[in-house]
């Protein structure tokens, strides 16, 4: 299965911002920055890790096998230098504005896993809910 999602990913990102972004690199762009989120404490833990999991199968209709291999593609995607930047310029140039507001409502599902809400999560979500 991750290996069908790599393969539909390989054109996805590297649009020249003129051809639509494909649903699976939507999807991909969205998890990367909820794996962000998630690490922006220094920490990315099993809780996180389930409720990106749950968060994509909910807004994604995923089913929990590809959820899991969304997430462990987000993850890798994730290590690349600037890959924040990356999936950001991807959902503001990429996302139409109801799918950014979703993406806004994933990234505060996660940010508030634990009840509180990082200085730092408030900001990438400020950033990303101003482009709404």
């Amino acid at each position: 299965m991750l290996d069908k999602s790599r393969n539909a990913l390989k054109k996805g990102l590297t649009t020249s911002g003129s051809e639509p972004l494909s649903p699976a690199a939507k999807q991909l762009a969205a998890a990367a920055l909820l794996v962000e989120a998630a690490r922006r404490d220094n920490e990315f833990t099993e809780g996180e890790r389930d409720a990106i999991k749950r968060v994509v199968i909910e807004h994604f209709s995923l089913s929990g096998e590809e959820a899991a291999d969304l997430l462990a593609l987000a993850e890798e995607r994730q290590k690349v230098p600037m890959g924040e930047s990356i999936f950001t310029r991807e959902v503001a140039q990429g996302f139409g504005p109801k799918e950014k507001e979703q993406v806004v409502q994933m990234l505060l599902e996660i940010a508030l896993v634990y009840g509180h809400l990082h200085l730092l999560d408030s900001t990438m979500i400020a950033i990303m809910a101003a482009d709404t």
